[in-house]
Order: C-alpha cells, then structure tokens, then sequence
C-alpha cells in the first residue's frame, strides 16, 4: 500500500494517463482486473474551460471511478491553476501535472517534456496549482531534456524543489524526452529518487510490458508503485499478472481465448456508451491491433481486425477467431 496525499492506494500499480486511450472503457477494464488508481487521457488545460466539453459521457466521472487522477498539460501557472480547479469540481480526486510528453506537436507549443528545460517554470506552474487546490498534486516527469549535463541538473532541481514544496508524488519515466519511447527506460535514475527521498511516494515508469518484469523492476527501483502505460494497452489483464506474481502464486492469469473474446467484446460494448457507432469501429482498431497480440494466429488475427467495417462484423469475426 502507498499514499498519494491523502489517497490510499492498495496495490502497488497504477493505469496511466493515454492521450487517446484512456477513456472510460479502458479505466473500467483496468479497474476490473485489479488496478485501484487511473487516470484520464491527457487534457490541455484551456480545454476544460469549455463547460460542454464536461456533458460528453466520456468526461463524465461516476461513482465506480474513484479514486480518479486529471492530468494536465499546459504552460501558464494561472490557467493551469484554473484548469486543476476545474477537474476537482468535475470529480477528480487527483491533479497530475504533465511535464514529460515528448510528442513532437506538444513540444512545438513549449509544454509537456520541453518544461523541463525551464525549471523555474515548472515550479511556478507547480506552486500556483497547488495553492488553487486541495487534493494532492503530483508531477509527470522524465529524466531530462537529453543526456546532457545541464539536463540532469534541471531534473534533480525540479524533483528536489518539487518534494521540498510538498508534491504529493512524481511519476518518473525513466527516458530523456529527446528519446522519446526509443532504447531502454534508464531504472537507476528511478532508483537513486526513491533512495535520496525514501519518505516521497514515487511511481516507475518506462518499459513496463511484462509482468515479471514488472515486478523485477519494482522490487530492485525500490518504488512505490508502477505506472503502466502502453503495456495495457489490448492486455487490460496485465494488472491480475502483475498482482499474481507479486503475491508469488504458482499460476499467472491468463485469459483462455474465449475469454480474451468476452473482454474485446466488453470492451467494445463501453465505447458504444461512449461514441457514436462510426466512430466506435476506427477507434476500436488501435486496441485491436494490441488486443490480437495475445491472439494464437496474431498475423491472421490482425488482417481480420484490420478488414473490419461495422459492428455485425466485428462481433462475426470475434466469434470466429475466438471459439464462440
């Protein structure tokens, strides 16, 4: 169990925030597998100063999602602010600021993981948003813009100042933005933050997709918890991987194929809550394309998925591939 301001958290994994992923239906898929805490997609802070943009079912916070995380990318303090302001009155429990995106059409607008070259910045936005609101707040960060020296020092200066003005947690990707998702996640830097602020709940993140590994990885960082992110992505199950190993049980969950077939189908059944019937099936395909990696014929699994042109097709093909 670890703390997130006054949050606790039973199990030592989290979803973590998707931009154009983690919706509804993939939080509540999370959540029936085990995972306690989520986030919502990535939201622009001048977005939630749109009121009707809080009447689509897919911002909609109901009473199964709590605890729920907001996290929030953007560049000035006050708008910032009134953004964190704006998720706590829409039913978030948790603000977490997002100064690691390394997406090339976020960087060009100076926010996300560009912030982390101007750490006096990254304080300021910090500060103000924590004085808007009363829930805990926490950070998104990556080890640094690139490998260089005055990049580590910008890192550490916002990690130590961060803890020092009282961040209720960081999320550290163990990348440089520069990086992006290329090479390996760099663990040790992960590590030496836990180590040089043990009483800080810190979360890992980067390269999590398999759950030994997971759990390796966990145990040597010496974190609190995990962030998994595109590793859940079409393996919501994960979570129950994760939790098996962790307790030591001699048999890791994994879903027969007919199961995997009710999970895409559940799956599908919450986005039509969500969207519109056009607009569910193109959607649907980028979980597809992961969901059939688990598939026993992934080649002849991913040509079907991709062929897909309507929901009676959907389910035939399901019902097909999957033994229904």
């Amino acid at each position: 169990m670890f703390k997130i301001g006054n949050i606790e958290i039973a199990n030592p994994f989290i979803q973590a925030a998707l931009a154009g992923y983690t919706d509804r239906a993939m939080r509540m898929l999370a959540r029936k597998f085990g995972c306690e805490l989520v986030f919502s997609g990535v939201i622009l802070d001048k977005c939630t100063s749109y009121k009707p943009l809080f009447e689509r079912p897919n911002y909609i916070i109901k009473d199964d999602e709590h605890p729920i995380g907001a996290q929030l990318l953007g560049t000035e303090p006050e708008q910032m602010a009134t953004a964190a302001k704006n998720m706590v009155k829409t039913g978030y429990d948790i603000v977490d600021l997002n100064f690691a995106c390394p997406a090339p059409k976020v960087m060009r607008k100076a926010r996300g993981g560009a912030l982390m070259a101007e750490p006096l910045k990254v304080m300021e936005i910090f500060k103000t948003v924590r004085d808007a609101v009363s829930c805990p707040v926490m950070m998104k960060l990556r080890i640094g813009t690139d490998d260089s020296e005055q990049a580590k020092e910008n890192f550490w200066y916002i990690a130590e100042n961060a803890i020092k003005n009282g961040v209720d947690g960081i999320i550290l990707h163990g990348r440089t933005v520069e990086q992006r998702f290329k090479g390996f996640a760099n663990w040790e830097t992960i590590k030496q933050l836990k180590q040089k602020f043990p009483q800080t709940t810190i979360i890992g993140s980067g390269d999590l997709f398999e759950p030994a590994d997971i759990v390796d990885k966990f145990k040597t960082a010496g974190v609190n918890g995990v962030a998994i992110a595109r590793g859940a992505i079409g393996k919501p199950w994960i979570f129950r991987q994760i939790d098996d190993v962790i307790e030591g049980r001699a048999e890791i969950y994994k879903p027969d194929l007919k199961t995997q077939g009710q999970i895409i189908l559940e799956h599908f059944d919450m986005l039509k809550e969500l969207y519109d019937a056009r607009k569910c099936i193109w959607y649907f395909r980028k979980f597809l394309s992961k969901y059939c990696t688990s598939h026993n014929t992934i080649k002849k699994a991913r040509r079907e998925f991709v062929a897909i042109r309507n929901e009676a097709h959907l389910r035939e093909i399901i019902g097909r591939l999957y033994g229904f």
